[in-house]
C-alpha cells in the first residue's frame, strides 16, 4: 500500500473517530437530566473514546514505521537513467547514434550488454561493436558515474533492417534495453526517433531471420 493511501486511511479514520465521540457525547447530554447523571454519562464514554484514540495512534505509529522501512528498501538499490539520441563527434562526418547510461542508485551497477527489442518479435539486435570511444562493456558504474557508447556509423540502417524483418517496418514498440547483473534497464526512444528510425526501415535491406 502506498504513502498516500495510508495517509488517506488514517486521516479518514481520524474524521470518523471525531464524529462518533461527538455522537456519544450528544447521545450522553441528551440522556442526562442533571449534572450528576450527565457525569455518570460522560466519564464512560470519553474512556472508552480515549482508548481508541490511543490505539489509532498506535496504529498510525505501526504504518509510520513500515512506510519508513519500505521507502528505505526501494532506494536501496541500483537505478540508471538512459538517453539514446543521434550525436555528432570527431572524426565522423555523420552524427551516429550513441547510447548513455547514468548510475543514480545507491548501488553500483555492473552493466553487462545492450540490447534493442520489440514487444512481440521473436528476436533481439544485440550490439556488440562500438567506436573508439565508447564505454567498455563490463562496465561498473557507481552513483553520479556516466558511461557512453557511440554505434557504428550507419547503425540507424542496421536498426531499419530489425524493424524491417521483426516489427513489419515499425517502431511503435521499440526499446534499448540496457542490462547489469540483476535489472534490466529500459528506454523508449521519443516519437521523433521513431519515425525516423521508421524512415530507415522503409529502405533497409532485410536482417537476417532467426532459424
Amino acid at each position: 500500500m502506498s504513502w498516500e493511501k495510508e495517509k488517506l486511511i488514517l486521516t479518514a479514520l481520524g474524521v470518523l473517530l471525531l464524529c462518533l465521540m461527538l455522537f456519544l457525547l450528544g447521545v450522553a447530554f441528551g440522556t442526562s437530566t442533571s449534572n450528576a447523571e450527565f457525569k455518570g454519562s460522560i466519564l464512560p464514554v470519553l474512556s472508552v473514546v480515549g482508548s481508541w484514540v490511543s490505539g489509532i495512534g498506535a496504529l498510525g505509529a505501526v504504518l509510520v514505521a513500515l512506510w519508513i522501512s519500505e521507502k528505505q528498501r526501494r532506494s536501496d538499490k541500483e537505478h540508471l537513467e538512459l538517453a539514446f539520441d543521434f550525436v555528432v563527434t570527431q572524426p565522423y562526418k555523420n552524427a551516429v547514434l550513441m547510447i548513455s547510461a547514468v548510475s543514480v542508485g545507491k548501488r553500483p551497477s555492473e552493466i553487462n550488454s545492450i540490447v534493442i527489442y520489440s514487444q512481440g518479435a521473436t528476436a533481439q539486435m544485440y550490439i556488440a561493436r562500438f567506436l573508439p570511444g565508447s564505454s567498455a562493456i563490463p562496465i561498473n558504474l557507481g552513483y553520479g558515474k556516466k558511461a557512453a557508447w557511440l554505434c557504428e556509423e550507419g547503425f540507424e540502417h542496421n536498426i531499419g533492417s530489425y524493424l524491417k524483418t521483426y516489427c513489419n517496418s515499425k517502431a511503435s514498440q521499440l526499446k534499448i534495453c540496457v542490462s547489469t547483473t540483476t535489472v534490466n534497464f529500459t528506454l523508449t526512444p521519443s516519437e521523433e526517433m521513431k519515425k525516423t528510425l521508421e524512415t530507415f526501415a522503409k529502405e533497409a535491406e532485410p536482417a537476417p531471420e532467426r532459424i
